[in-house]
């Protein structure tokens, strides 16, 4: 019996000292990776040759390194700040892989040059002196290469580390650095495929957790005795400050951003842990005291982070251990008590704490070779856990704030009917004083439409007059001001018409006909005024007087003037064809400046006065029968325009000889 148990030791010792001598990787005992290993990544852990120190020598493929140590480089801690190390590591690959393109998938705290056989295949980073060096944690697309036989390859690494730097709060103690053989068109595929998903699912999370912390923040805003709303957007707000640093984490290169990043994901999981810790305590806790011990715990550990990251965060893993010890005691706590709620927010945040043991447990047996995740349940179990993992609080929260939005609901429905029963009573008679009060209102709506129609048709008839008596912008001003000042206007032209021989025709055709006569002739030169942009000044007798270039400015008065006159012929010429008792009329038009305004406080009349006025009276009084006799001013303005025909100097009562025209027409007809 004795002999066995001996027998057994010294086997298990003997194969103990066999593994660990095949683990010293050397030229004598290569590595050999078989197919299925490259495929999938085959990761160098075991010890390989290292040194300090650099001389290129190193790379060579003959450099005798039998005198190097064994070590595991990848647990390499105290370096020296400045030192150059290098190591080597010797392989064999699977005949079915010769003439396949493969890499060397590498991550690093540091700076390396990669050397297969002697020649360099990769850099990552600058292993230089002072300013010219560079640090890097990975290339994104690894240096490609290929094995033409099964001989011993030799892998020499130049590896300057990043050692910490004391003006960071993280000490940057290099994980050393870890390389992994893979088939380069698996690998790209994968890697490819991985990141397209990997940064649409992480981007898609923290855009949702985004959102839903922005939402029940402003619910808490709105509302803040739900101080539950303020936790909720908390916790979210930390999902997706956790998700984004996961994508900064997976595309980093720069090894100098780790503090930065460090702290912002350390910033992230404290605040997942307080906002899970105030939301279970403001839902299910009895008292406020330990809510207020766990939050100046959380606030203690971030002031801790400053001094010493390393003490911080192990504090933190025991915070969030006994935040999630707290939230399941508190939750079923309230579950045996029967609460509603705890059912409801409870059984969302049991199913995380679940899931979240679910995942330990498969990665613990699957670290230990018992079982397969990817073969057992397919590649993308793990992720669908995760997502299980993010989406069950989330809903739980929802369902209840579901559930509490119902039954504050159905509380106010209940109030309504009650209020409505109550206003049923009084509603009958509060109708018919509506509709007593109504009909009242309906009846002065439609005295006060009727009286106010009529006084806009009064007011419409006393606008029109006052438009029939003034200019537009005279009465305008009247109006506005109850007054209106007389204006002294520097360009005008003034029209004078006059009929011949009208006292003599008005005793032979009587005065009812010949106000017939008048009323009709007057009414045509009113249009034709107005066809010309004239203003009627008034009729005296059977003349009629009118001016342009007031109260709006006319550069073309004169013109304009004669054209009125010319109209005012061709209108009588036309009117004696049809009725020969009409009687011949007279024009005179003089330019000049004058006076206009309103005469008087009643009955008043708009007038114009002036030298002007006079000579133009005088124009018509030595004009002749169907002629229009012009001034001498008023040639000046229409010459380049109008046919005229100079009568000489005439003699005009107080005014002496004065140069007089006849009109003809425009020079165009």
């Amino acid at each position: 019996m004795k002999k066995s148990i001996l027998f057994t030791f010294l086997l298990f010792v003997f194969i103990t000292l066999q593994n660990f001598c095949f683990a010293q990787n050397s030229r004598e005992k290569p590595r050999i990776f078989t197919v299925k290993e490259i495929k999938d990544g085959a990761e160098i852990d075991e010890a390989s040759k290292f040194s300090a120190g650099d001389n290129p020598v190193f790379a060579s493929v003959e450099f005798d390194d039998s005198h190097w140590k064994n070590i595991e480089f990848s647990s390499k801690k105290n370096y020296t700040k400045d030192q150059v190390y290098w190591i080597r590591y010797y392989f064999k690959i699977d005949s079915a892989m010769v003439g396949q393109s493969l890499c060397f998938d590498i991550s690093q705290l540091g700076a390396s040059e990669i050397y297969l056989n002697g020649k360099k295949i990769e850099s990552i980073g600058k292993v230089r002196d002072g300013k010219s060096r560079e640090f890097k944690i990975k290339n994104r697309i690894p240096g490609l290469f290929t094995l033409d036989n099964t001989k011993v390859n030799v892998v020499a690494v130049r590896f300057l580390p990043l050692v910490g730097n004391k003006k960071k709060t993280v000490n940057l103690s290099p994980f050393s650095i870890s390389i992994e053989l893979a088939s380069a068109d698996k690998f790209i595929r994968k890697k490819t495929e991985l990141w397209k998903h990997f940064n649409f699912y992480t981007m898609l999370i923290c855009g949702i957790f985004g959102a839903l912390g922005f939402i029940h923040l402003l619910l808490f805003i709105f509302y803040r005795k739900a101080v539950y709303n303020l936790y909720f957007s908390t916790y979210n707000f930390s999902i997706s400050l956790m998700s984004y640093m996961v994508l900064l984490f997976s595309e980093m290169t720069d090894p100098l951003k780790l503090d930065s990043y460090t702290f912002f994901s350390f910033l992230s999981l404290m605040a997942f842990g307080t906002s899970l810790t105030g939301f279970v305590n403001t839902l299910f806790g009895r008292t406020k005291k330990r809510l207020k011990v766990m939050l100046i715990i959380s606030a203690s550990v971030l002031i801790l982070y400053y001094f010493s990251a390393t003490t911080a965060a192990s504090f933190a893993f025991f915070y969030l251990c006994f935040v999630a010890f707290e939230s399941f005691y508190l939750i079923v706590r309230a579950m045996i008590r029967k609460e509603k709620s705890a059912f409801i927010v409870g059984g969302g945040i049991l199913v995380f704490f679940l899931f979240i043991v679910m995942v330990l447990i498969f990665m613990f047996l699957n670290k230990l070779n018992t079982i397969d995740i990817s073969d057992t349940f397919g590649d993308d179990f793990i992720s669908y856990i995760f997502i299980f993992i993010f989406i069950s609080f989330p809903i739980s929260i929802s369902a209840y704030l579901g559930w509490q939005f119902a039954s504050t609901n159905l509380s106010l429905v209940k109030q309504l009917d009650e209020v409505k029963r109550l206003s049923d009573l009084n509603l009958k008679q509060e109708q018919e004083r509506q509709q007593i009060l109504q009909d009242q209102n309906d009846l002065l709506e439609r005295q006060v439409d009727e009286r106010t129609f009529e006084l806009q048709k009064e007011k419409q008839k006393t606008e029109n007059l006052l438009l029939n008596i003034l200019p537009h912008e005279v009465a305008e001003e009247l109006k506005e001001n109850g007054s209106s000042e007389a204006k002294y206007y520097d360009e005008v032209s003034v029209l004078f018409t006059d009929f011949v021989n009208f006292t003599q025709s008005s005793e032979k055709m009587g005065a009812e006909k010949m106000l017939v006569e008048l009323n009709e002739c007057f009414t045509a030169f009113d249009m034709i005024m107005e066809k010309h942009g004239l203003e009627k000044i008034k009729t005296i007798g059977d003349a009629y007087l009118a001016v342009c270039g007031l109260p709006i400015k006319n550069e073309n008065h004169a013109y304009q003037t004669v054209l009125v006159a010319l109209d005012i012929i061709d209108f009588i010429e036309e009117r004696k064809k049809t009725n020969p008792g009409v009687l011949d009329i007279r024009i005179g038009i003089n330019s000049g400046s004058l006076i206009a305004g309103i005469v008087g406080v009643k009955k008043f009349a708009y007038d114009i006065w002036g030298d002007t006025v006079n000579t133009a009276a005088r124009m018509e009084q030595n004009s002749e029968k169907g002629r229009i006799n012009i001034s001498e001013s008023t040639y000046q303005l229409v010459k380049e325009k109008i046919v005229c025909e100079y009568r000489g100097k005439i003699h005009t009562k107080g005014k002496g000889d004065m140069d007089m025209y006849f009109a003809i027409g425009t020079k165009n007809n």
